[in-house]
């Protein structure tokens, strides 16, 4: 995950807990406030019924044997007053002198069935006389309602009261749409947030993008690239600390290649003027001639060690720039190189193609990794083998594979094969090599980011793949 997509996802999760932590206690308090102004305006309504027919209410149920007769000051104030609530007047006997549903209830004895916040105005120890609110569902007509029952007092006698019920659904309709309102704000705010978040983060990580960029140049051999110093103090000072590593880095590494280039001249010096004296002692004839014959066989063998020193040093430490091959090409001329040699030491050589096949790395590292196999195949091969370089890809791998139909490598040197110094059985009874060819192979191919092993074909065959795709900087 990108380092922008990190920061967006920490400022999204804090974003997300703040609205959260705010909304929760917000919309709690909301919700309440609105419960409390919906009791507040039942209540008030029952209060203002309950004032206008407090004198009608007592004379129309003083007489607990005449069946109560509302006046129509309290059946007009019911009907205007009742709206989407129910009113229901009752005289001090709990008897319904009006209700604003009709007539069907007039005469009921309300204190006789499940209404309690009547039952608390007339008889409750504590609440007699007092205003009683209860919130409760209603079986009758399958919802929750608020009942606010308010006393009819006249000169202090309690005389009546007024019961308002007010359904609840409204309130909750209000509720949900509050819960909408903070959800698509909080919402907002959220996306505000992000849009925010990915902005700034955006700028935090361009600077690092950059050298990471920087830092993907110098790997693929450009070492004079360099990072800006740009973004976050954090991140400038790392972006100078990597420029001191580059600058130090190309120093050192053009240190190395200066040593190599010494190196290699001071150590052929002595070696040519050692081979042309004992080339003068040899055309003396005699027994110095013979010692000096196979004292210049010594000579050649370690020529050649310090010179695979030498290879294998450049190949660890150095590396060069490096540019687009053409797997097929390096095979051929690889083949048309070593023909005569090959030739002359009774093999023969055999190209084989397989479509083209580009690579990224340096000509001259993949030049030294055929020519160091097929050297090897010539000198250890026996006469009339057949020698096979290859080149292409499988299932979209570039390859190169350089093979010969000779006995082989035995079982008990394949696993060792590629250690430094390491000489097989074969190598050991015939030619006088290093040790170094294939590790000097091993290391040119996987700095490249490719890999190197023995098949399992018959004969030996060496077989060495790069990154699908090419990794072209």
């Amino acid at each position: 995950m990108s380092l922008r997509a990190r920061l967006v996802l920490a400022a999204a999760y804090l974003l997300v807990v703040v609205v959260v932590a705010l909304e929760l206690p917000l919309g709690s308090a909301i919700l309440e406030r609105a419960e409390a102004t919906y009791r507040s305006q039942v209540l008030s309504l029952g209060a203002i019924v309950a004032s206008r027919i407090s004198d009608d209410v007592a004379r129309s149920g003083a007489d607990p044997a005449v069946p109560p007769t509302p006046t129509q000051l309290i059946n007009r104030t019911v009907r205007e007053n009742a709206g989407t609530t129910r009113i229901i007047v009752v005289d001090a006997l709990g008897r319904v002198l009006a209700d604003s549903d009709g007539q069907a209830a007039v005469g009921e004895n309300y204190l006789d069935g499940n209404r309690p916040e009547l039952e608390a105005v007339f008889e409750g120890p504590t609440t007699r006389g007092t205003i009683v609110i209860e919130q409760r569902f209603s079986a009758d007509l399958n919802q929750e309602l608020l009942y606010v029952a308010v006393p009819v007092l006249n000169n202090g006698e309690l005389t009546g009261a007024v019961r308002v019920s007010a359904p609840t659904a409204q309130l909750r309709e209000s509720a949900v749409r509050n819960s909408l309102r903070l959800g698509v704000i909080g919402l907002g705010v959220i996306l505000a947030g992000l849009a925010l978040a990915w902005i700034l983060a955006g700028s935090l990580a361009k600077p690092v993008r950059a050298l990471e960029r920087v830092a993907l140049r110098v790997a693929a051999g450009d070492l004079e690239a360099r990072a800006q110093p740009a973004g976050p103090k954090e991140v400038a000072t790392l972006a100078r600390s990597f420029n001191q590593m580059a600058a130090s880095l190309s120093a050192n590494l053009t240190a190395q290649q200066d040593f190599f280039a010494n190196a290699s001249h001071q150590l052929r010096t002595p070696l040519t003027g050692l081979r042309l004296r004992l080339e003068a002692i040899q055309d003396e004839g005699g027994f110095a001639a013979q010692q000096a014959q196979k004292a210049e066989l010594e000579l050649d063998r370690l020529s050649k060690l310090i010179e695979d020193l030498l290879e294998l040093a450049r190949a660890s430490s150095v590396k060069d720039s490096g540019s687009t091959v053409e797997l097929t090409d390096l095979a051929r001329e690889a083949v048309d190189r070593w023909s005569a040699t090959a030739q002359a030491a009774g093999k023969r050589m055999r190209l084989e193609l397989d479509g083209a096949s580009t690579v990224w790395a340096s000509p001259a590292d993949l030049g030294h990794v055929v020519d160091n196999l097929v050297e090897n195949a010539i000198r250890y091969c026996p006469d009339g083998t057949e020698i096979t370089v290859e080149a292409g890809s499988q299932d979209g791998v570039p390859r190169l594979v350089v093979s010969d139909d000779g006995p082989g490598i035995p079982l008990e040197d394949r696993e060792r094969i590629f250690e430094r110094f390491y000489r097989g059985s074969v190598g050991r009874r015939t030619a006088a090599g290093t040790g170094l060819g294939l590790a000097i192979v091993q290391e040119l191919v996987e700095r490249w980011g490719g890999s190197v092993r023995l098949s399992n074909r018959s004969g030996t065959c060496v077989e060495a793949t790069f990154p699908k795709p090419p990794t072209v900087p």
